[in-house]
């Protein structure tokens, strides 16, 4: 699968959003600040990780699209030493991340399964950064 998202020009990258959290990403190749294209945030559900999910839609949104893959943590080597488990602390560190690498205002977050709970959580406390939501069950 990685094979599949480094042909959609994704790079990995590790955020650390505070100390003692970190957040595996996928991105784009190139992506020192602003994104040249409107962002697309793939938020997986309970599986492995971000990659695992999205490599395919990553392929195919990177023609159009800035695509960001994160892990969600406690997946695919994203984690992080709070005692939070919620989704809205998982929200929270991807709206962190994303604003560490550039992409504060205007991104669409699209979740699967439990990242489609991540993404409404995302929308409902971060309305200003949010330009549309997409929820695929």
């Amino acid at each position: 699968m990685c094979i599949i998202v480094k042909s959609a020009g994704l790079v990995p990258h590790t955020v650390e959003t505070e100390p003692g959290t970190k957040v595996n990403f996928w991105l784009p190749k190139n992506s020192g600040g602003k994104p040249a294209k409107p962002a697309v945030l793939l938020i997986h559900g309970f599986a492995g990780d971000g990659v695992m999910t999205s490599a395919f839609q990553a392929r195919s949104l990177s023609k159009r699209y800035s695509v960001y893959i994160p892990d969600l943590l406690f997946f695919g080597g994203s984690y992080t030493d709070k005692p939070d488990r919620s989704p809205e602390f998982q929200a929270e560190c991807m709206v962190k991340a994303m604003s560490i690498l550039g992409v504060d205002k205007f991104f669409v977050p699209v979740g699967f399964s439990y990242g489609g709970v991540v993404a409404s959580k995302i929308a409902e406390l971060y309305r200003n950064m949010v330009k549309a939501l997409v929820v695929i069950e």
